[in-house]
């Protein structure tokens, strides 16, 4: 079985991470360890950044993720401060930014990055959705998860997802491309050569 280290401080990152990793006998070691993020409009940067930024802590290869919302009747807006904006913002602020905008599609850019302390390799997976018109289920620190349907959850927040328990969350990765997937599928034939 390999071992992987996952730096992350977010418990539904590691269920994830987790479930996709386990169906190909990958252990995912999680590192709590307090990263601080440069800010700027470029995913692919800021993930590379952060992925340097744990190995200089950690010393050993490391796997880091970072996420870019995009909703694309606001020229993209939240982009990569997602975290920033649910800090402000409650589901009601996520509604009322949406008000009389037909076009409610939201864009999900997942991205990984690996670093070994030589090989930096990014990953990522877009995972289109819609923000709904009011909040169903409960995430205090993430409210875009209780107004955001994503394809594949059957209609459900990503709340609703998370609420149902590690069950449902396996059981969502069985269905859904997630960039963990590419992840995976690059160490694997790394493996092998």
């Amino acid at each position: 079985m390999s071992k992987i280290i996952f730096a992350t401080s977010n418990q539904e990152k590691m269920l994830i991470a987790q479930t996709v990793c386990s169906k190909f006998d990958i252990n995912v070691e999680q590192a709590s360890i307090d990263i601080d993020e440069i800010q700027g409009e470029d995913p692919v940067i800021i993930v590379k950044d952060k992925a340097y930024r744990a190995y200089e802590v950690l010393s050993k290869p490391v796997v880091v993720s970072d996420d870019s919302w995009d909703i694309p009747a606001l020229n993209g807006f939240p982009g990569p401060y997602m975290k920033s904006i649910n800090y402000w913002f409650k589901p009601d602020d996520f509604l009322r930014l949406m008000s009389g905008i037909k076009d409610r599609s939201i864009i999900l850019h997942q991205l990984l990055a690996y670093y070994d302390g030589s090989t930096m390799k990014v990953f990522s997976n877009d995972i289109h959705g819609k923000i709904i018109d009011k909040p169903c289920g409960q995430n205090d620190r993430s409210p875009n998860m209780t107004v955001t349907v994503l394809d594949h959850d059957n209609g459900k927040t990503i709340a609703e997802v998370f609420e149902q328990g590690q069950k449902a969350v396996v059981e969502r990765y069985q269905t859904r491309p997630d960039v963990w997937h590419s992840f995976v599928n690059w160490l694997n034939i790394g493996k092998k050569k």
